[in-house]
């Protein structure tokens, strides 16, 4: 189980939301509210879209905790960009912490992270990777479910150069059922937390979603508005004009006012449309009362 935000906005240097605000990524890191074990030690990562013509995302990586990597503060502090993902890690039992497995993972233009964990991967891993066509195979390098979970989602997406709101979304459910059809063909009746995220470098999308109808999914919010330092106080408030819109999808509020977070329901999707729409609605599988395991 992980932390994670990402940020659709003006151009911003990263730092004011992962070590300024009352509830950072950093801070996350080593102190998450939301969860029942508050460190997130394993590791960090980095990935973001520059200002200039280029369409593939820069990534930093590494096994560091956030709090003691002084590269990560630097970046932080000096590399402008308008949309960018950032995760702290806890691995999961069986995931070595390496750079490998480190989110985010990046392929083409797209960037993907994953809080949560898909319980007995082993059990379905072979079957997993041998449905994945040859170019997705070969983007995994670690051994994270995460990363598999992503090659999935290519294939699902068939690589697109260019991808709409709708068709991300498609894919990630998609991406969701085949999991789910694996884990029950594999008699994984575990429960398994799926908060997935995706960006283009314009639409971002992201799930909340458990398998077990008794248990609750990982936390995630969001929230559209200007981001706002006062006094040195990062905040998040309401805002019309479209030019200081942000939106941020977060593990947690990263602020210490509440009233611009929304929190995102059980087994919903959040999608965003760069820094202007965001919207959440259920995910909606077929066969899906097959699938969700009640026990």
């Amino acid at each position: 189980m992980c932390r994670f935000l990402t940020y659709s906005g003006p151009e911003t240097l990263m730092s004011p939301l992962i070590f300024e605000a009352e509830n950072s990524l950093v801070m996350q890191s080593k102190y998450a509210q939301k969860r029942k074990v508050p460190t997130n030690a394993d590791g960090f990562g980095l990935g973001w879209y520059a200002l200039h013509d280029d369409t593939i995302p820069a990534t930093f990586v590494n096994v560091d905790p956030a709090w003691s990597n002084r590269n990560l503060k630097t970046i932080a502090e000096k590399v402008p960009t308008r949309h960018y993902f950032a995760h702290v890690r806890d691995a999961s039992k069986g995931m070595p912490v390496s750079q490998g497995n480190c989110h985010p993972f990046q392929c083409m233009h797209y960037l993907w992270m994953h809080n949560g964990r898909l319980d007995m991967f082993d059990s379905f891993r072979r079957a997993l990777m041998s449905g994945l066509s040859d170019r997705a195979f070969s983007l995994i390098k670690g051994n994270t479910d995460s990363e598999h979970a992503f090659a999935l989602f290519m294939d699902k997406l068939g690589f697109k150069e260019s991808a709409s709101a709708d068709e991300l979304e498609q894919a990630m459910v998609e991406t969701i059922r085949e999991i789910m059809v694996l884990r029950k063909q594999a008699g994984a009746e575990t429960n398994a937390f799926i908060n997935f995220a995706i960006t283009d470098g314009y639409h971002t999308v992201a799930t909340r979603f458990t398998t077990l109808e008794t248990s609750q999914p990982a936390s995630l919010f969001y929230a559209h508005g200007e981001v706002t330092k006062i006094d040195g106080i990062v905040d998040v408030i309401h805002c019309d004009d479209p030019e200081r819109q942000s939106i941020m999808i977060c593990s947690e509020p990263l602020t210490e006012e509440d009233a611009q977070w929304i929190k995102v329901e059980r087994n919903h999707i959040v999608i965003a449309h760069g820094n202007t729409k965001v919207m959440q609605k259920p995910i909606e599988l077929p066969f899906q009362a097959d699938l969700l395991v009640n026990i």
